[in-house]
């Protein structure tokens, strides 16, 4: 992360695992003094929301369920969430999806597409 986004400090990594067949939801915090100058939260905001609109992965304003995330709402997918939450200081980026399926078994199906040069959707339950 820090190679590519030019952050001097390597934010941490933080899964979030419970007692569920399958899903998961992973964090990653960053304080606004971490970000390159003239980033800020809404700035991180705007590009997932460029960047993230297919079927694959999907930014998303929340991905909450009244207040609560259930990491097992996406089970037996092979798509994935991403949120970007928190305040001007303080920011945590999350994904949402199923550790089985776009974490793994997905994943190998939709890098064979791209390989193959086919439609990298082909093969998934989204």
């Amino acid at each position: 992360m820090k190679a590519i986004t030019g952050i001097e400090n390597a934010p941490a990594f933080c899964p979030i695992v419970s007692d569920f067949y399958s899903g998961m939801i992973v964090t990653v915090p960053l304080f606004k003094s971490q970000l390159c100058e003239g980033f800020d939260i809404n700035s991180i905001r705007e590009t997932y929301a460029e960047k993230y609109r297919g079927e694959v992965v999907r930014y998303c304003e929340s991905i909450d369920e009244g207040g609560f995330v259930a990491a097992n709402s996406v089970a037996m997918k092979d798509s994935m969430l991403i949120t970007v939450n928190g305040n001007e200081d303080r920011i945590i980026l999350t994904a949402l999806y199923d550790n089985l399926g776009k974490g793994a078994s997905g994943a190998a199906v939709q890098c064979m597409n791209m390989v193959m040069g086919i439609d990298k959707t082909i093969g998934l339950v989204l």
